[in-house]
């Protein structure tokens, strides 16, 4: 088993910049890690991705220096298991609202004694080619990143950070603002206090703290905010972006 080269720039305390990918085609996987993502996301919770395809998007990155994570739909042991059995080497956890919740999404992640995962990883180990040294190393090098997304969530950010297992706490901007009460407003005195709650948090408990974004100006808001794990972008908008960009630049030469 390959060392999650993400989980170590965490543990080093260096940043990692990933991609998300919400499109069914492997295609825009690839192009995520050849670009140079550190890490690049496959979202199961929001995109209609089915098993198949989610392990295609998984085989894309084998050859990659890019880490292969997942967002499960839910923190639902059995989604969880078939993420990592297809080779995913990190779970993004939505919805994490309390310290119960954490310990059962690292729970999801770990074999028996320290979690309940089942055994049949497949795709992780090869096809039965590196069984043993998948099972020692899989908990060192599985990422779990947990998002704080509601009131409730915020309210118990330090024990969620503080949970053994878990590598990160990530904020989706939209998600969060909404569940507290101002949505949408990200300049809003009440939303960055929570931003900074859950960054102190992270730091307090020693882990990282993300967050989910779109493009280089909110991602260096975010930087500046003490974010170690950020996510740039998505492939749709990364690809509207460039569109609208180039039409625009055409239309203005055409005057």
């Amino acid at each position: 088993m390959r060392e999650n080269r993400t989980k170590r720039l965490l543990k080093d305390g260096k940043t990692a910049i990933g991609g998300w990918v919400v499109s069914e085609d492997p295609t825009t996987t690839e192009i995520m890690a050849d670009v140079g993502f550190d890490f690049v996301v496959v979202d199961t919770e929001h995109a209609p991705q089915t098993a198949t395809g989610l392990q295609a998007h998984m085989m894309t990155l084998k050859d990659t220096p890019a880490t292969g994570v997942v967002r499960v739909v839910w923190n639902d042991f059995v989604r969880v298991k078939q993420a990592l059995d297809v080779g995913a080497e990190g779970i993004v956890f939505p919805w994490v609202n309390t310290v119960e919740q954490a310990r059962a999404a690292v729970a999801s992640t770990r074999y028996p004694p320290r979690g309940n995962r089942g055994w049949g990883p497949r795709r992780a180990i090869r096809f039965a080619t590196d069984q043993m040294d998948y099972f020692r190393h899989a908990e060192e090098n599985i990422l779990v990143l947990c998002q704080i997304e509601t009131q409730e969530a915020l309210d118990n950010a330090e024990a969620i950070a503080a949970a053994d297992g878990v590598d990160a706490l990530m904020v989706g901007p939209a998600d969060f603002s909404i569940n507290i009460g101002v949505p949408l407003d990200w300049d809003c005195d009440k939303f960055m206090a929570g931003i900074r709650r859950v960054r102190q948090a992270a730091d307090a408990a020693g882990k990282a703290f993300g967050v989910i974004t779109s493009g280089a100006a909110y991602a260096r808001r975010w930087l500046a905010e003490g974010a170690r794990v950020i996510i740039a972008g998505s492939d749709g908008a990364f690809l509207k972006m460039m569109a609208q960009a180039t039409l625009g630049e055409i239309r203005q030469a055409i005057g």
